[in-house]
C-alpha cells in the first residue's frame, strides 16, 4: 500500500471523525480505509487514533503526526498544482489572513483585482485582528501590522503607515491651552485596547528629543472604526494610524494634533511560511500585493491644510 494512500486515509478519517466519512471521500470501502489506518499504525509502530464507542479521537502522538501529515500531503499537492499551472492559469485554493479593519477598508479593491486577474483561483479570506498560526490553521497568506516575532514565516514589506493622535474640532475647542504634547494627557482618549501599551504615547520632536504622556482613557476597544467614529462624536481623542482617518481629517471631521510631531508609525507586511515549495499562487499574490499601494500610499495623503490645527 502506498505511503501517501496511507497518510491521506489517516488524515481524512481526522478531518472527518468518522471511517465511513473517509471512506466517502476517497471513493472507496470502509474496509480499505481501515486497512490502510492498521497499516500506517504497524508500520510506525504505535497507536495514533484512539477508538470508542462513540467517536474517534486524536492521542498526543497522533496530533503531532497529523499536522506532519498535512504539511506532507499539501507540499505534495503543492508541488502538482506548480506542474500543473506551469504556463497556464493559476488555480487552486488560496487562504489568506487579514486584519479586520484593514481588510474592510483597503483590501477589498485589492482582492477583486487579483480575482479579476486569476479567476482560476479560490480566495479564503479570514478577516480577524488575531494573530492566526498560519501553519496550524493552513493559511498561505497573512497580512501582518507592526512587530514581527515569528521566526517560521518570511515577510515581504508592504507599505508603511504613520500614526497621527487626533480629536474632533468640537473637543479641541474646549481644551484651549494645548502648547505641547505633555498637554494632551489631560484631555479624555480613547484607547485601542490591543496595542501593548495603550495608555502610553511616545513622540519625537523636530529638534529630535523624543518624549511621552500617560493619557486619560475614557474608553477602550479593540476596533480601530469605532474608537475613530465616536472621536468624530467628539467623545475624547484618539491615536490611530493614517490608513483608518485619513479620510476624517480631510472632511474636517477630526483635526491631527501635533502634527509636526512624530508619533511614530509602523509597516505592513505580507507573510508567508518557510517552505521548500511555495506554490506559484502564492507567490503571484504576494508579488501583487507587496506592489501595491508603493511607498507613499494613498492613506498618506492628508489634506496639508488639515494639518495646520
Amino acid at each position: 500500500m502506498s505511503q501517501i494512500e496511507e497518510l491521506r486515509a489517516f488524515v481524512l478519517i481526522v478531518e472527518t471523525g468518522s471511517l465511513t466519512q473517509a471512506a466517502d471521500r476517497m471513493g472507496i470501502a470502509v474496509s480499505a480505509v481501515s486497512r490502510r489506518l492498521r497499516d500506517l499504525e504497524l508500520r510506525l509502530g504505535t497507536a495514533l487514533i484512539q477508538r470508542s464507542t462513540r467517536r474517534l479521537f486524536l492521542n498526543e502522538t497522533g496530533q503531532v503526526f497529523y499536522q506532519r501529515a498535512k504539511t506532507v500531503l499539501s507540499t505534495l499537492e503543492d508541488a502538482e498544482q506548480e506542474v500543473q499551472n506551469a504556463g497556464g492559469a493559476l488555480s487552486g485554493v488560496l487562504r489568506i489572513s487579514v486584519p479586520l479593519s484593514f481588510g474592510i477598508a483597503h483590501m477589498s479593491t485589492a482582492i477583486a483585482q487579483f480575482m479579476h486577474a486569476h479567476p482560476d483561483i479560490h480566495i479564503e479570506m479570514d478577516l480577524s485582528d488575531k494573530r492566526v498560526d498560519m501553519i496550524a490553521e493552513g493559511f498561505d497568506a497573512a497580512i501582518r501590522i507592526g512587530n514581527l516575532t515569528d521566526s517560521s514565516l518570511i515577510a515581504k514589506k508592504i507599505s508603511s503607515v504613520s500614526v497621527l493622535p487626533v480629536a474632533a474640532p468640537s473637543l479641541i475647542s474646549q481644551w484651549p491651552q494645548l502648547n505641547h504634547p505633555n498637554d494632551l494627557a489631560k484631555m479624555p482618549a480613547l484607547v485601542y485596547a490591543n496595542d501593548r501599551s495603550p495608555l502610553d504615547w511616545h513622540y519625537v520632536g523636530a529638534d529630535g528629543k523624543a518624549g511621552s504622556l500617560n493619557i486619560t482613557p475614557r474608553m477602550s476597544a479593540n476596533n480601530g472604526d469605532v474608537l475613530r467614529d465616536l472621536a468624530i462624536a467628539g467623545l475624547g481623542m484618539v491615536s490611530l494610524p493614517n490608513f483608518l482617518h485619513y479620510e476624517a481629517i480631510n472632511k474636517g471631521l477630526l483635526q491631527p494634533l501635533f502634527p509636526d510631531y512624530d508619533w511614530s508609525g509602523f509597516d505592513i507586511f505580507v507573510v508567508y511560511p518557510k517552505t521548500t515549495i511555495l506554490p506559484k499562487r502564492t507567490r503571484v499574490f504576494v508579488d501583487f500585493i507587496s506592489g501595491l499601494y508603493g511607498r507613499s500610499p494613498y492613506w498618506e495623503e492628508i489634506d496639508r491644510t488639515a494639518l495646520a490645527g
